[in-house]
């Protein structure tokens, strides 16, 4: 009776370490890669509502591009970084350069975004290509939007 007792207490011990090194742990795992999906999916989300193409000029593509004249890109609405944030949940990462700027960033699966604010307000978004490298600067006129 007393080692049937002391075996189940063993077999129980057991089976919670198992839980507590292989189950939590993996468990954390596939949380974290659903919260990095989640990110990435909220970016391009924002990003496409944050910008807007100038259709009332062309441009030459770049190299990057189609062949051809290509619209450029410009800011829809000037955002504070009170509504990035919301919109965007916190960043990864923060900045803040000599001129008192403060550049914010965000890391999805695919996608980088940098949101760039002078005296609280938006004037550039960078979203880049996690693998190429290869992205867009968005500001409010769309004279300077450069594609890289």
């Amino acid at each position: 009776m007393r080692t049937k007792v002391i075996v189940a207490q063993v077999v129980i011990l057991a089976g919670v370490a198992v839980w507590l090194k292989v189950c939590i742990p993996r468990m954390e795992k596939d949380r974290a890669a659903a919260a990095v999906l989640g990110r990435e999916e909220k970016i391009q989300t924002s990003y496409q509502s944050m910008v807007i193409e100038d259709t009332s000029r062309e441009v030459k593509a770049p190299e990057a591009k189609a062949n051809g004249a290509v619209h450029p890109l410009r800011l829809r609405t000037i955002a504070t970084v009170d509504e990035v944030e919301q919109a965007l949940g916190a960043p990864n990462s923060q900045q803040s350069d000599f001129r008192g700027g403060i550049h914010l960033t965000w890391t999805g699966s695919q996608h980088t975004l940098e949101a760039s604010f002078n005296n609280g307000r938006l004037y550039c978004l960078t979203i880049t290509d996690r693998t190429t490298r290869h992205g867009t600067m968005v500001f409010e006129s769309s004279l300077y939007w450069r594609p890289f």
